[in-house]
């Protein structure tokens, strides 16, 4: 994919985000391409392949926001970043104006040539129709959205808890106690904790040491999170 970029056009920078994204994981990319487009200039093309339906019918899109492009299948994979942009328009790319498309690589014959032409300023309707409609994830609220190279897992609960605060975290019939703090020093090595981490959303964490591995966590799975009754200890 990077190949054809650059042969499209040699000047363009190439940034890579990650390549650790689990296995046909939507949710998990979908967190990832959100958490990281803010940061970047504007202008910037956004390429995302997760792509499980790969060769079936399901839409390729190009999206123009406010202050960026984004570049994938319709599969759900840019339902986070449509929570914080604004969209201008959605392009669904028309495959017919590909000559030679694998039916098990999209990425490589179809959505990296599109990113390279972007980038010489081609126009996004020069590859197909304007769309109203994409496919959007449904996002659980108490689940694992991300599970980070120290283990930190990275959950879609939203509750408010004060700090200091004594909690509770129940994963697959477990319990283990944590504290709501600020950040990971708060709390003894190898203690666990709980914290809104730099994504905004709250974490499970173990200070130097990994939540994940501990509680052999996955992604998508459910996780709960609450405050201990006083007098009342969660064991762990």
């Amino acid at each position: 994919m990077k190949g054809v970029i650059l042969s499209i056009n040699k000047e363009v920078e190439i940034v890579d985000i990650t390549h650790r994204v689990g296995n046909y994981n939507l949710v998990e990319g979908a967190f990832l391409i959100s958490q990281v487009c803010p940061f970047f200039p504007e202008g910037t093309i956004h390429l995302a392949v997760i792509d499980p339906g790969v060769g079936t019918s399901r839409k390729g899109l190009i999206i123009q926001t406010d202050n960026y492009y984004f570049v994938g299948p319709d599969n759900g994979i840019f339902s986070f970043v449509l929570k914080k942009e604004a969209v201008r328009k959605i392009v669904e790319i028309n495959r017919s104006k590909f000559k030679i498309i694998a039916p098990t690589f999209e990425g490589r014959d179809v959505f990296a040539p599109v990113a390279g032409y972007i980038s010489l300023e081609r126009q996004i309707e020069d590859f197909g129709l304007e769309i109203r409609q994409i496919k959007q994830l449904r996002i659980e609220k108490n689940s694992i959205l991300h599970i980070d190279e120290f283990g930190n897992i990275i959950t879609s609960v939203q509750r408010e808890f004060n700090y200091g605060e004594n909690l509770a975290v129940v994963y697959r019939g477990k319990k283990v106690k944590a504290k709501f703090v600020r950040c990971f020093s708060e709390v003894k090595e190898g203690n666990y904790l709980v914290l809104k981490g730099s994504s905004g959303y709250l974490e499970v964490d173990r200070n130097r040491s990994s939540a994940a591995k501990a509680l052999d966590a996955r992604v998508g799975e459910k996780i709960e999170i609450f405050k201990v009754d006083e007098g009342q200890e969660a064991k762990g």
